[in-house]
């Protein structure tokens, strides 16, 4: 696996305000059962959200007594509030399988990657051009001065990064070698978002016609889905050497760092320190079993079975191993 470094600013109360609040996933527990259970605490990339509360639910029925807490941001920001804010947490579960495999102060570097995802165009049957949008022809589109496309912001989000990519990926592909600069100069910096959530409000507002981002957000907001070729959407594990040909910077000054292309693949840790240990091993037992492979595929997902997973240290729980198989790579 290639060496994946993502910088890491300096986060005061602008960052605080900026994160996304929390989501709790579950009813309340009683007073009483609060007070012998602590609850599950899940930090999760946005794009999750749906899947993880299909799970929360279902987890709920079996463990009664755990309240289940997710908040969904990007990955990189879910990192930042276990590594730098220190907050409480017991499951890490990033867009990016290999911002797991890099030391995070506060999280186990084992990972399971269990799921797979596609960039491609969200967009709405009244955004311009969508009865005439295709597969062929969607970067001529976005070329038109009075479409208005976005991204998520790739310091804080895969799936900006994730974009990028596609884009230079496009370029060899319709064999447009400038392609990646000319969508680069037709986003505006407004049109450039934290994460994908604010997208999708944007979109349906009508203030955008289309953005890129996963295929699983169209079952987030009843959105139409233009999925790009499988050349240059990252959904294909087979094509993991052509993905790598592209490769993208991001951030600035000290903290730029070259994101190479990949599959994408969502993946899952615990916490160093996680406060529900047992119930963390329990929550991801049910994401690799056969109704968590469902729950996937609902989502919009590439499920993975079974999953990868990635152990440099040897930590991974003994329970999990057997629903497992080695990553390629590790």
């Amino acid at each position: 696996m290639k060496k994946f470094r993502i910088a890491r600013a300096t986060l005061g109360l602008l960052f605080l305000a900026m994160l996304v609040p929390a989501i709790t996933l579950a009813p309340v527990a009683d007073a009483q059962s609060a007070s012998k259970t602590p609850p599950l605490t899940i930090f999760a990339a946005d794009s999750l959200t749906g899947y993880i509360a299909t799970l929360a639910k279902a987890f709920k029925t079996a463990h009664p007594n755990v309240e289940v807490h997710s908040e969904t941001s990007g990955s990189l920001d879910a990192i930042r509030k276990i590594s730098d804010l220190h907050l409480p947490c017991d499951l890490m579960i990033s867009a990016d399988w290999r911002l797991l495999k890099e030391p995070n102060a506060g999280i186990d570097r084992w990972s399971v990657a269990f799921a797979g995802n596609s960039i491609g165009l969200l967009y709405r049957s009244q955004s311009r051009d969508a009865d005439q949008i295709n597969a062929s022809n969607w970067w001529r589109i976005l070329m038109q001065p009075q479409v208005r496309f976005g991204h998520s912001d790739p310091t804080r989000d895969p799936a900006g990064y994730w974009t990028l990519v596609v884009w230079q990926l496009a370029a060899r592909y319709y064999k447009q070698p400038d392609l990646a600069a000319r969508l680069a100069a037709r986003c505006p910096r407004a049109n450039i978002r934290p994460h994908n959530i604010y997208l999708i409000a944007l979109l349906q507002s009508g203030e955008l016609d289309y953005y890129f981002g996963y295929a699983s957000d169209a079952r987030l907001g009843k959105l139409k889905f233009l999925a790009l070729p499988r050349q240059i959407n990252l959904s294909d594990a087979t094509l993991a050497r052509e993905y790598a040909q592209a490769s993208v910077q991001v951030g600035t000054g000290a903290h730029r760092t070259t994101i190479t292309g990949a599959p994408i693949a969502y993946a899952a840790t615990m916490t160093s320190a996680p406060p529900n240990r047992a119930a963390a091993i329990e929550f991801l037992k049910l994401m690799l079993s056969a109704q968590g492979h469902d729950a996937a595929r609902a989502a919009g997902l590439i499920a993975y079975t079974p999953a990868l997973a990635s152990d440099p240290d040897h930590k991974m729980p003994r329970e999990l191993q057997a629903l497992t198989k080695p990553a390629p790579d590790d």
